[in-house]
């Protein structure tokens, strides 16, 4: 099958492509990064917590808190 084409017309915008990242998506990112990080931090806290064997001070390692928290 051939296909004849005698005129075309086309709209082209060139795009920047870090002008794709809106302050606003930046944001987004930045906030959902950081929480990912602290619920990280907190799952390696509780988790050093959990399979602490004896020892006296802190409940975990480097937190140099006592007793129960973070829940």
């Amino acid at each position: 099958m051939d296909v004849r084409i005698h005129d075309v017309v086309a709209r082209m915008q060139v795009v920047d492509g870090d002008a794709l990242l809106t302050p606003q998506l930046l944001a987004r990112i930045v906030s959902a990064v950081s929480q990912a990080m602290a619920e990280a931090k907190a799952d390696e806290h509780s988790r050093k917590r959990d399979t602490r064997i004896g020892g006296a001070g802190g409940c975990c390692d480097g937190c140099g808190e006592s007793g129960e928290h973070g829940q």
